[in-house]
């Protein structure tokens, strides 16, 4: 595979397009060493956040593999590569605001009934606590609820659902 060095991008895309997987693999291999610095110095000129940067950079290279069948050979690579980069970036950006504003109407909105809220939870008495905890807190299945707390999964998932129909009304049942 030494002669993928020599090979124009165009080309190294070509093979990553057509070729077996192994060479496929050769061939994304060149292509992101010789062009994940540029890209990610681009990106976080833009995001100036290095995590971010890094993360969008990470999408920007599954994007051209999941895109690799829509690239033209007419087309340079660097300029489809830069074209990728800038949406993503701007996809950043656009996530980042709407979740500003998410957190400004949680804020707004919220702030007056979270002493209720917390209120009508310390209503609660320890199991049901534990059991919004493991749900919603630590992501648990009802399955692997089930077996921690010894309740059938069907017992749980009404238990589960009564208590958050109750919450929902401001009543602890």
């Amino acid at each position: 595979m030494a002669n993928l060095k020599i090979q124009s991008a165009e080309d190294l895309m070509s093979v990553y397009q057509t070729a077996h997987p192994d060479e496929a693999y050769f061939a994304f291999t060149e292509l992101y060493n010789r062009y994940s610095q540029r890209v990610f110095n681009f990106i976080q000129s833009k995001i100036r956040n290095q995590a971010d940067a890094e993360d969008v950079m990470q999408k920007v290279f599954i994007k051209i593999h999941e895109s690799k069948h829509q690239y033209k050979s007419k087309f340079k690579f660097e300029q489809w590569v830069f074209v990728i980069a800038r949406s993503q970036v701007l996809d950043f950006f656009r996530a980042q605001k709407r979740y500003n504003e998410r957190i400004k109407k949680v804020e707004i909105t919220e702030v007056g009934s979270i002493e209720s809220d917390l209120s009508i939870f310390n209503k609660l008495d320890e199991s049901q606590r534990e059991l919004l905890e493991l749900k919603y807190i630590d992501d648990l299945s009802y399955q692997e609820i089930s077996k921690l707390v010894n309740k059938s999964e069907v017992s749980l998932r009404k238990s589960l659902s009564r208590m958050i129909s109750g919450l929902k009304q401001g009543v602890v049942l």
